[in-house]
């Protein structure tokens, strides 16, 4: 693992951990700097996890969002077939089912999307952790390489 800090005046550029140490850093600095560069690849793991289960592009999680609180809404209200939102008439369109199969569609697939973040999350926060409890920074690597194992393992199963 290769980390960047600063201590004493010295900016350190590429150095592994054990060359800081040489370098004279303490080792409590060395562990805070590792579980920062570790923590941040737990977290991009967490990303990939989180993108897999969406559409590639800007803003989809929240074009999903919009959908769930329109059909949801569009539901709750009595189904007024005179006022159906857009994101469900989209569905309908592209999946030639009826209004309420849309929207309950559009429900279902928003609340898999929520139970995956919920998931993820609780990989990524629970890695993180177990990197900061750490004993050695050998030991946070591989607390973080079994949290972003766990991470790149979570995906949605194929349709």
């Amino acid at each position: 693992m290769i980390i960047n800090m600063k201590h004493n005046g010295t900016t350190y550029s590429e150095f592994h951990h054990a060359g800081l140490l040489e370098r004279g850093v303490p080792i409590e600095l060395v562990k805070a700097a590792a579980a920062k560069v570790l923590g941040r690849q737990v977290d991009t793991a967490a990303g990939n996890a989180r993108a897999a289960f969406v559409s590639p592009g800007s803003y989809i999680d929240q074009e999903y969002l919009l959908a769930k609180q329109e059909a949801e809404a569009w539901l709750a209200n009595g189904k007024d077939e005179t006022a159906i939102p857009s994101s469900v008439s989209d569905h309908m369109a592209m999946f030639e089912v009826s209004a309420e199969a849309a929207a309950q569609e559009i429900v279902a697939t928003a609340e898999q999307w929520e139970t995956a973040l919920r998931d993820i999350r609780n990989l990524r926060l629970g890695g993180k952790a177990a990197v900061q409890r750490a004993d050695t920074i050998e030991a946070a690597e591989e607390a973080a390489q079994q949290a972003i194992e766990q991470l790149n393992r979570y995906r949605p199963p194929e349709a």
